[in-house]
């Protein structure tokens, strides 16, 4: 089942969304957003401090994983489930497609630090913008500001539910990989 959001531009988009493992439904909602994947994708990520075990000392770490195309977007909650992490393993080194995001080095860098990851094939928008333009400071540019000048639309900060999970509030912060997606599309097509 896919949940529906509007995004600023107005475009609808189905949101498929995975938070704990139950390989029918799993299978079922990737099969969903694969049947929609495009040869380019939006990438985001979410952090978050937790606990790092020993000494009440916190750390970083990717929690939750965004990745749109022109019609639908997944979301995956991070977890040890080996089952998940095979999934996306095998969907981030995937031959034909590019993800695309702003500023994704260091996602990246932390995928591969913590799970091993290797994406094949990315491009950071910032570094694109920058260099197709002429324009260096296009490099440091936000999401916000980056679509607004390129897509003329005016994203709004994203609505943060003090009850919501962190899934909903993911939910709720689909832009950024949406229109990392529209971006990229502009840039590479």
């Amino acid at each position: 089942m896919a949940n529906e959001f509007v995004m600023n531009d107005g475009k609808t988009i189905k949101t498929v969304i995975i938070d704990k493992y139950d390989s029918t439904v799993t299978d079922n909602r990737w099969n969903l957003f694969l049947q929609e994947c495009e040869s380019i994708i939006g990438f985001d990520t979410e952090w978050s401090y937790v606990s790092a075990g020993k000494e009440d000392k916190m750390e970083t770490r990717i929690v939750l994983l965004r990745f749109c195309s022109e019609t639908c977007c997944l979301i995956v909650k991070l977890t040890d489930d080996h089952r998940v992490l095979e999934k996306l393993g095998s969907f981030l080194c995937s031959k034909g497609i590019v993800f695309a995001g702003f500023h994704i080095q260091k996602d990246l860098d932390k995928l591969q630090k913590m799970y091993g990851f290797e994406v094949r094939s990315f491009v950071d928008l910032n570094q694109v913008a920058a260099k197709l333009n002429n324009e260096p400071s296009l490099s440091v540019y936000g999401v916000r500001k980056l679509v607004t000048y390129f897509l003329h639309v005016h994203l709004s900060k994203p609505v943060r539910f003090s009850t919501g999970t962190q899934v909903d509030n993911a939910a709720a912060d689909l832009e950024e990989a949406y229109f990392a997606y529209k971006i990229a599309e502009l840039f590479l097509r």
